[in-house]
């Protein structure tokens, strides 16, 4: 629940509202319409760079921009799927200007004994190591459609956003599925 004066936007009519007020320079307004979409750009973030403080990194990069590109929003799309495309292009430059994604390295993991809890958190780990390592095995066009359909963007969107025809985009994401569920054995 929103702690501002603004409630978390429900309706198309109450983000194109509190889209209006930001552009006119209302903060809160702009924490109202942030805090809606903070989650699914960090998690593309996250994807896309492979790592917490790069996805960070991404995150701000991706803030900043929309505070400063507010005025350039039209209301062709949702105000999330707009946040996530500039979340998206801040967390490419991320990984162009890093070069390459760095290694996870499990073997400077301290040995000791678990409890139960230690024991699922381990398992959790390792599944989520192996759908990171099932992803970077994809190429890149088709990891990057796959991401950005199951943050919750249509294929059409996706399309758009990759500058790509929409047969393709769904070939793609089909393909990356067909090859994830193929590595995870499912």
């Amino acid at each position: 629940m929103a702690t501002g004066p603004f409630p978390e936007p429900d309706e198309p009519g109450d983000e194109a509202a509190l889209v209006i007020a930001a552009q006119a320079g209302d903060q809160e307004a702009f924490k109202t319409l942030w805090r809606a979409s903070e989650r699914q750009a960090h998690a593309l973030c996250l994807r896309l760079t492979g790592n917490r403080t790069d996805a960070a990194d991404a995150l701000q990069e991706c803030q900043i921009a929309v505070w400063r590109n507010l005025h350039r929003f039209e209301h062709r799309c949702p105000f999330g799927a707009w946040v996530f495309t500039i979340a998206r292009n801040a967390a490419l430059s991320v990984i162009r200007a890093r070069g390459r994604r760095p290694e996870t390295n499990v073997d400077d993991i301290e040995d000791r004994p678990r409890d139960a809890s230690a024991g699922l958190f381990a398992d959790v780990l390792v599944e989520t190591m192996a759908v990171q390592a099932a992803l970077e095995t994809l190429p890149e066009k088709h990891r990057e459609a796959l991401l950005l359909w199951v943050g919750g963007m249509p294929y059409a969107q996706v399309a758009e956003l990759m500058d790509a025809p929409l047969n393709s985009v769904k070939v793609w994401i089909h393909r990356a599925r067909t090859a994830l569920k193929a590595q995870l054995g499912r």
